[in-house]
């Protein structure tokens, strides 16, 4: 097994656990300091822990030789470039962990894959790309599965419910546009990560170290604004977006808990590591294509669990999505229709060399061009 099949996999694994370990969290309903139960849900903690994870990697050895030959003829890198990056991964992972909280785990990876076409957006003004009328058909595909999506979400809220706190419309529709509002700013984040990594001298383990160090900053002081905002759908003993102090006592009245955060924090740092050096090596639009891949282990996983109700017209949403990713990223059918034409113009040319040879007779009409 080569070593981008063992990326790829690592990537899909570890996303996929981050995905289901938050969505069980948000299930338990643990101790405050009031010594009430209320959901765990702290979407700034989360995004903490997650830069955390990021940090490790400048504690880790160099990613290899592989990494240093791309070194040469590279600007020189300055960490404040992360900076850019940290801000906005920590505000769309607040928003994505938000989502999460109202949405379904399905939908939540599913509508993430919007984050392709905003990807091409923002590659045409920062990378030099262009989009062709293929990308252009594949964004309109992704568009209409998501669209698709939410609209399915609003309709099998009145029977799916085992994992959603909230029972209303108004708040599936909330948690599933908080997600494409974060996946915007993820694109841009990423497609910046792409430049900065192909254009310096910075290896992978430093780039993303120092944006989990920015991160961390940036989150501790998100968390102090956080901890007075009133919030009406977050159940805690204060009624804020995210108290910290509740998150003191809950961890500590659940042995579970710290350990599939422990858990998320390790696979946090695989995902991230991982996610930059597909980047690095290929595109962020490939990093896209093998993160999307973990919607189906998702689906598998929440069904085995009873989290939710199997759904076909949400997987006819899926197809439609996919069918869009796919399409952005490879001109997959149109290499079957060529395809197709060579094998029929191939056929046409033997069939004439078999009448010439029983015939002996040149042929009247001219060869087919292959």
């Amino acid at each position: 097994m080569n070593r981008e099949v063992v990326q790829s996999l690592i990537f899909v694994l570890s996303g996929t656990f981050n995905v289901l370990v938050v969505k069980w969290g948000y299930n338990l309903e643990v101790e405050g300091r009031d010594g009430e139960k209320y959901r765990f849900f702290h979407p700034v903690f989360l995004t903490f822990l997650m830069f955390f994870g990021n940090l490790l990697s400048l504690c880790s050895r160099n990613s290899g030789r592989n990494e240093e030959q791309l070194l040469y003829d590279r600007a020189e890198f300055k960490p404040l470039k992360m900076l850019l990056p940290a801000l906005l991964d920590a505000i769309a992972s607040i928003l994505l962990f938000t989502g999460l909280y109202l949405t379904y785990a399905t939908s939540f990876q599913m509508i993430r894959g919007s984050a392709m076409m905003f990807v091409g957006f923002f590659g045409t003004i920062l990378l030099n790309q262009s989009l062709g009328s293929r990308h252009w058909l594949a964004i309109i595909s992704i568009s209409c599965g998501v669209i698709h999506i939410i609209s399915m979400d609003l309709l099998r809220v009145d029977y799916d419910q085992s994992s959603l706190a909230h029972y209303d419309r108004n708040s599936i529709l909330t948690g599933d546009l908080l997600i494409i509002t974060a996946e915007l700013l993820h694109a841009m984040q990423y497609v910046y990560e792409e430049k900065i990594v192909k254009t310096t001298d910075v290896s992978i383990r430093q780039a993303n170290g120092w944006k989990g160090l920015f991160g961390m900053i940036i989150t501790l002081l998100l968390a102090v604004c956080f901890n007075y905002v009133p919030s009406s759908f977050n159940e805690s003993s204060r009624g804020v977006f995210d108290d910290w102090i509740d998150v003191w006592y809950q961890l500590k009245a659940n042995v579970w808990l710290n350990t599939a955060l422990i858990m998320f924090f390790i696979s946090c740092a695989a995902y991230d590591y991982v996610g930059m050096a597909i980047m690095k090596f290929s595109s962020t639009g490939n990093r896209l294509l093998a993160d999307y891949l973990r919607v189906y282990f998702i689906w598998i996983f929440v069904i085995l669990l009873e989290w939710e109700v199997f759904n076909l017209m949400t997987m006819l949403g899926l197809i439609i999505l996919q069918m869009g990713i796919v399409l952005y990223r490879h001109a997959i059918f149109a290499d079957w229709l060529r395809a197709t034409v060579a094998r029929w113009q191939r056929s046409r040319y033997m069939d004439l060399n078999e009448e010439q040879r029983d015939t002996n007779v040149p042929p009247s009409r001219p060869a087919d061009v292959i």
